[in-house]
């Protein structure tokens, strides 16, 4: 990431110009003064609040929004979106080279990133906990479980943006399970035998073999394998045992899950090319109908959209279910997508850090949080007589553009003000399946802990256990390999990692007594 300046305005009143030297796009409304004199009797204008947002939409977000949330909260923006596939480069080459904004995103998957761990453990952010009491809104809309989750070392730094706990399941093709008269999966066997009519059956009917059952990508945890592992019984990430905390892949059932996907790989029944293949393409090629399934999520409206384009006739269907040896289990995270820390070198003061505070205070009253969900009324959203909010069909791609983007990345919790007047079908089987899934999600309970060495080495010994697991899964590794692999793991510091983490849980229990 290059440096950001700001260049002065001149006397003349020209706005200031924001020069952002980045491989994603700012978004700055309002932004007039800069470094030029104050008048006395007119007083300085509040700093910019620059954000680094994880960018979820193929193309950028439009301001939409933002001069009117400006407006509802007094602060001045300026928001630099980055791609989701490029955020964890950008996010540890900021915090490489110390040029932070005053609000920097860290997605789950990488609070525990050497880097980050690393900057939180030599005071490189703020510890807002002491603060929070301060603001009403905050104290009363944010959950202590989740900040909980999110701490380090018992110490909360960041303000999370709340995800539901599971939204794991599958999307199949509803048309051709019933095209072959089988029922919806609900055990993992059934699961196997659906994947393998799918692929041997000619499930959409053109009389060729050229389709697979399972179309998978190169992510062992949001792709097919975790979630998997979980059904058939594994840990997520580690379990809490009599010895204490153990890594998943000690487990028998991560050894089930490994010898179900090479069985499904040795058959054909999925795509060969999977440790390759990304979320996008993987997606393009379940729309495109070249597989029966994902094992992925359940929230299927936007690849139903996509499908319907190419073929009419084409359904999704979504199962969050399937019953492994201990029954219904599905994996569960943080109950956050991530973390908004406060940069030290940005934020320099005290009172600069209240101010970022003031302003997520602000987003959970009902008049921003309400523009942070729908939008602008009569633009984005028409208010029913009822008090509900109607969402019109063709305001849907202003609505991704102007609107969805800042929900997903800028809203800390979701707070009923207003209710959407009618959800579709589908939206409320994604809703009910949601709450059903709180209900069995197996949680990792090392989720608030660190180890110093897994901090440091993080990367490394994932590594390790990614490339066996991949290894396994292809066949080039049998059970005697990838137990030499796990030795391997703990010979490069595993062992250290299993033993701090359990001094930290234990740590982490003494503080609740």
């Amino acid at each position: 990431m290059r440096h950001m300046r700001r260049r002065a305005a001149s006397k003349r009143g020209r706005p200031a110009l924001l020069l952002v030297l980045l491989p994603a796009v700012w978004v700055l409304s309002s932004c007039q003064g800069g470094g030029g004199p104050v008048a006395a009797d007119k007083p300085p204008e509040e700093a910019v609040i620059r954000m680094m947002l994880v960018q979820n939409t193929g193309d950028p977000p439009l301001p939409g929004i933002v001069p009117e949330l400006e407006k509802k909260t007094g602060k001045r923006l300026g928001i630099t979106w980055v791609p989701e596939n490029l955020y964890s480069d950008q996010m540890v080459s900021a915090l490489a080279n110390g040029i932070l904004p005053e609000v920097l995103s860290v997605k789950a998957v990488d609070l525990k990133h050497p880097s980050v761990v690393n900057a939180v453990r030599s005071g490189g952010f703020w510890e807002i906990g002491p603060y929070l009491s301060r603001f009403p809104l905050l104290t009363r809309y944010l959950d202590p479980d989740i900040l909980h989750n999110g701490s380090y070392f018992g110490r909360i730094y960041g303000l999370y943006w709340e995800r539901p706990v599971s939204r794991q399941g599958i999307q199949y093709r509803k048309d051709w399970l019933e095209r072959l008269g089988l029922a919806e999966p609900r055990t993992v066997e059934e699961l196997y035998r659906v994947l393998r009519a799918f692929t041997f059956d000619d499930p959409d009917g053109n009389g060729k073999q050229d389709t697979y059952g399972l179309v998978d990508r190169n992510d062992l945890v949001y792709g097919a394998f975790r979630n998997l592992a979980v059904y058939l019984g594994a840990p997520n990430g580690w379990a809490l045992q009599e010895e204490g905390l153990v890594p998943d892949f000690y487990s028998e059932a991560y050894m089930d899950a490994m010898k179900f996907m090479r069985r499904l790989y040795n058959e054909g029944v999925m795509n060969a090319d999977f440790t390759v293949t990304s979320k996008s393409q993987q997606e393009e090629r379940f729309v495109r109908g070249e597989a029966g399934m994902m094992i992925t999520n359940i929230v299927a409206s936007g690849n139903q959209d996509k499908m319907s384009k190419l073929n009419p006739k084409a359904v999704i269907g979504i199962q969050n279910r399937l019953s492994g040896p201990q029954g219904d289990r599905v994996w569960g995270g943080p109950g956050f997508g991530g973390l908004f820390l406060f940069p030290k070198s940005s934020v320099k003061t005290e009172q600069e850090l209240l101010g970022i505070l003031d302003f997520f205070e602000q987003t959970l009253s009902a008049d921003v949080h309400n523009l942070l969900s729908f939008g602008i009324e009569n633009k984005h959203y028409t208010l029913l007589e009822n008090g509900n909010v109607k969402i019109w069909p063709d305001t849907k791609a202003l609505r991704e553009r102007e609107v969805e983007p800042y929900t997903t990345a800028l809203r800390l919790v979701q707070i009923p003000y207003l209710s959407q007047d009618k959800l579709s079908a589908s939206q409320e089987r994604v809703n009910e399946m949601t709450a059903d899934n709180k209900t069995i999600a197996v949680a990792d309970p090392t989720t608030a802990l660190v180890s110093p060495v897994q901090a440091e080495r993080g990367n490394e010994l994932g590594e390790i256990i990614t490339n066996a697991t991949y290894l396994y899964i292809l066949g080039q590794l049998d059970d005697a390999g990838f137990a030499q692999e796990r030795k391997r793991w703990e010979a490069a510091g595993g062992t250290q990692v299993i033993r701090e983490l359990n001094e930290s849980y234990k740590e982490s229990q003494q503080r609740k007594q």
